[in-house]
């Protein structure tokens, strides 16, 4: 049994958007050229295109492959007991990745179809929305092997868990709002420095604290 009982109450934003996009995907087979917008550079000018097909299939692919792996990975998980303690915060994950890339895929195909998107200045607002919403739901997470930051030390104790993932929380609600500053008229540098700065920091500075915290945890049992 699936310990976060998806129902369709809980899965039926996934499971539309999903159907939409197939019947998306079946209309711009047919009728997007053969080369399609697929890339934008920092100052939001295109520089990558893709085949027809890959542009009308890829994403539909993705969003169900999001989709299944969210379904499969609590059964699998050796902590699936925790599970229970964060099905909305589970569910909520879930529905936000495959709500993030349907439009990402609406836009996208807007601009394939010839309609003036200016993609290259809303993707920093969706990805920067994007990390708001992961860093609103991560902090609820418990324990496990699938969400979360999972270092050595997360995993051996719930307490360094739970402040790790706390301050990644919050690292992921600003390093959104500053993402979303790659939106405006600034130069490039500028926009690519930001979002290095901001991933590196995502992406390194929990683990380390998790080691730090996790230390002094242990010289504070070793005291008592």
């Amino acid at each position: 049994m699936n310990p976060v009982k998806p129902s369709w109450k809980t899965d039926w934003l996934p499971i539309v958007l999903i159907g939409i996009s197939i019947g998306v995907g079946s209309y711009l087979q047919v009728y997007l050229p053969n080369l399609v917008p697929s890339h934008w550079g920092f100052n939001g000018e295109v520089d990558g295109y893709s085949s027809r097909t890959f542009g009308a299939w890829f994403v539909p692919a993705l969003m169900i492959g999001i989709y299944l792996l969210f379904l499969a990975l609590p059964y699998f998980d050796p902590k699936k007991e925790h599970y229970a303690n964060f099905v909305e915060a589970y569910h909520g994950l879930k529905n936000l990745m495959v709500t993030f890339f349907f439009v990402t895929y609406i836009l996208i195909s807007a601009t394939g179809l010839g309609f003036d998107i200016p993609v290259g200045s809303l993707m920093p607002v969706g990805i920067g929305l994007l990390f708001i919403g992961i860093g609103y739901f991560i902090k609820s997470v418990k324990q496990n092997w699938a969400i979360g930051v999972r270092t050595p030390w997360t995993m051996e104790s719930p307490t360094v868990w739970k402040r790790t993932n706390e301050l990644m929380a919050r690292l992921m609600l600003l390093g959104g709002v500053l993402l979303t500053l790659c939106a405006f008229p600034i130069e490039d540098i500028y926009k690519a420095t930001l979002l290095i700065i901001t991933i590196v920091v995502i992406a390194v500075v929990p683990i380390v604290y998790s080691y730090f915290i996790y230390r002094a945890e242990q010289k504070g049992k070793k005291k008592k």
